[in-house]
């Protein structure tokens, strides 16, 4: 549990996020990550989730599109900053969780041997 915080906070550390509405964010992740099954590189990227059936899309600037069928986690706090989760395995970085204030996070499947 300690190194999932760790890690989180690493990669926290290094992601810039801005809410475009309530379930859009706009992000820009400096390092490649996995997502689901996916290795995507380091860029801008718009994460937007379907409400109804929990169905997360990746996209890219360039045109990537990335759809992940997500499960419900904890709630995140009121008034917390929208985060991504993202945990080291074996040196690749694996986006693991969305969480936006006042719901419950979007955790996303592991994938590439995990």
């Amino acid at each position: 549990m300690k190194l999932l915080k760790l890690c989180v906070l690493l990669g926290l550390s290094a992601v810039a996020l801005a809410p475009l509405k309530a379930e859009s964010l706009s992000v820009n992740i400096p390092y490649s990550f996995v997502a689901g099954k996916v290795k995507l590189p380091a860029g801008a990227y718009t994460i937007q989730e379907e409400m109804v059936n929990g169905v997360i899309t990746i996209r890219s600037t360039d045109g990537r599109t990335v759809a992940l069928l997500s499960s419900p986690g904890a709630l995140t706090p009121y008034g917390a900053m929208p985060s991504l989760t993202f945990v080291n395995v074996g040196g690749e970085m694996v986006l693991t969780a969305i969480n936006e204030a006042s719901l419950p996070a979007r955790v996303l499947p592991r994938g590439l041997g995990q």
